[in-house]
């Protein structure tokens, strides 16, 4: 018997998260989860924060009706924000929409290249500081470069140690157990948004 392959659609902020999200959760879903039935569609970009959070409704409506759409992640960086009450905020408004699609909401702590920090255990540093963050990404581009979210994203993600992040990031490991999450929702038929306060 064959297993047809259920979709996660990803709404995100720009289009660095566009291209690099979908590497990020496939790696999630195949390397953490085992989990070969699963895949991920072209996210759903909100080109800025600030628009995916005022128009968050929307984005889970276009998400909705995405040919194929079995679950949604939500995933912004908290920048200043506390990403655990960011994260009841948006999962409460996704609730109140009545999705009839499991969603989850993960929000990165500062930002997403921040788990790339926490992906190398030899960093000495605080990986949620936006500044270390970038000096560190670009150290790591070619000679004379810097780190360019559209064009590098998507390498760091495919090469990012994901077990190292686990370890050394709360916010990754949100981000793991929120496709545990949902590939156990989409398994089990239940509707849910998380986290739930």
């Amino acid at each position: 018997m064959t297993i047809s392959t259920r979709y996660i659609v990803p709404i995100v902020e720009g289009p660095g998260d566009e291209a690099a999200v979908p590497v990020l959760l496939r790696r999630i879903l195949h390397e953490r989860s085992d989990r070969y039935d699963f895949d991920v569609l072209r996210p759903k970009m909100a080109k800025g924060k600030g628009g995916l959070v005022r128009r968050l409704e929307d984005f889970l409506g276009y998400a909705t009706i995405t040919d194929g759409c079995a679950a949604i992640l939500v995933l912004l960086d908290a920048d200043d924000d506390c990403p655990k009450e960011l994260g009841f905020e948006l999962a409460s408004r996704a609730c109140a929409t009545a999705v009839n699609i499991p969603t989850v909401v993960v929000c990165a702590k500062r930002e997403y290249e921040s788990w790339f920090l926490a992906s190398d255990e030899n960093f000495q540093g605080d990986a949620e500081d936006y500044n270390a963050a970038k000096q560190w990404l670009s150290r790591r581009v070619a000679d004379g470069l810097t780190y360019k979210e559209r064009k590098d994203q998507v390498r760091f993600s495919a090469t990012m140690d994901i077990d190292a992040a686990f370890e050394a990031s709360r916010s990754f490991r949100r981000l793991c157990n929120a496709v545990d999450e949902l590939v156990q929702f989409v398994d089990t038929g239940e509707i849910k948004a998380t986290p739930a306060a």
